[in-house]
C-alpha cells in the first residue's frame, strides 16, 4: 500500500528552513509514529523485519519532500509554500489502511539540525491507487537510490552509480531478495532485468546521524529509468524501494 501524506508547515515553532540532508530524520519519524501505535510492531520492525539468508529487510520505502515552492542557501532548503507531500509506501501485509493512518492522523512532527528546523502538521492522508504493474515500464526515483560494492579485499564500501552492470545484477538481486523475504519462499519467476537510464543519474552525498559520533556519508543517485523485468518484482520495488537503505530513505520510486 502506498499513502500521500499532506503536510503543513507550521512556521512558528522554529521558521522554515530544513538542512538538505533530512532523510534520516523522516525515516526516525516513522519508527516513533509506529512505536507509539503499536510496540510489538515497531519491535519486530527495528529487530528482525523479514528474513532470508541472514538478511534483514525493513519492507517499506518513502520519498523525499515534495516541495511545491522552494530554494537553496548553501546547505539549507527553505520551504515557501504552505504544504508539502510525503508519499510513503508498505509491502508487509500488518501495513492496512486503517493502521496507517491511525499511526500518521494529524502528527505533528519535527524534523532538522542543530542549526534549523521545521514543524510540520499532518493535514490529510490518501491512499493511492495501486497501479497495474507491466513487464515494462517507465519510472522516477522520488529519494534517491543507494547501490553499495564491497570487494573482498577492501574494508571501504563503494556507491556504484545505476549506469553499471554490476548495479542492475546488484538491484536484481536485492528485488529478489526483498521477494523471498516477504513471500517466505525464492523468486522462481522472469529473472528478466533491463534498467535503461533516461537521464543522467545525479549524484548525492547525504549525511546520516549529523552531528553524532556514529554520522555517515551515503551517496546515491536520482534518475529516471525504464525497466524491463517481472512484473512480480516491480510490485516489490514500488512498495518497498530500489536498491538498498529503503527505510533510510533511499530508493522510493513512482510512475
Amino acid at each position: 500500500m502506498r499513502f500521500k501524506l499532506t503536510l503543513i508547515v507550521e512556521k512558528n515553532p522554529f521558521g522554515n528552513h530544513l538542512p538538505i540532508n533530512y532523510q534520516y530524520e523522516l525515516s526516525s519519524f516513522v519508527y516513533a509514529a509506529i512505536n507509539r501505535s503499536n510496540t510489538v510492531y515497531s519491535t519486530w520492525l527495528h529487530q528482525n523485519g523479514f528474513a532470508v539468508d541472514n538478511k534483514y529487510f525493513r519492507l517499506f520505502a518513502f520519498s523525499n519532500l515534495l516541495i511545491p515552492k522552494y530554494s537553496i542557501s548553501a546547505d539549507r532548503l527553505i520551504i515557501e509554500s504552505p504544504t508539502v507531500d510525503w508519499e510513503i509506501a508498505f509491502l508487509p501485509e500488518q501495513s492496512t489502511e486503517e493502521f496507517i493512518k491511525g499511526i500518521f492522523s494529524e502528527q505533528v512532527f519535527t524534523i532538522g539540525d542543530k542549526q534549523s528546523k521545521v514543524q510540520f502538521r499532518v493535514s490529510g492522508i490518501e491512499l493511492m491507487p495501486e497501479p497495474i504493474f507491466r513487464e515494462s515500464d517507465v519510472f522516477r526515483t522520488l529519494s534517491p537510490v543507494c547501490i553499495t560494492r564491497r570487494l573482498s579485499d577492501e574494508k571501504k564500501v563503494f556507491y556504484e552509480s545505476p549506469d553499471t552492470r554490476y548495479a542492475s545484477e546488484a538491484l536484481l538481486m536485492n528485488l529478489k531478495n526483498k521477494y523471498a523475504a516477504f513471500y517466505g519462499h525464492e523468486f522462481t519467476g522472469d529473472d528478466t532485468f533491463e534498467l535503461t537510464l533516461l537521464t543522467t543519474p545525479q549524484s548525492k552525498l547525504i549525511n546520516i546521524k549529523t552531528d553524532t559520533p556514529q554520522q555517515t556519508k551515503v551517496r546515491a543517485y536520482s534518475f529516471k529509468f525504464k525497466l524491463k523485468a517481472d512484473p512480480k518484482l516491480l510490485h516489490v520495488m514500488y512498495h518497498c524501494g530500489l536498491g538498498e537503505k529503503n527505510a533510510m530513505g533511499f530508493g522510493c520510486v513512482k510512475y
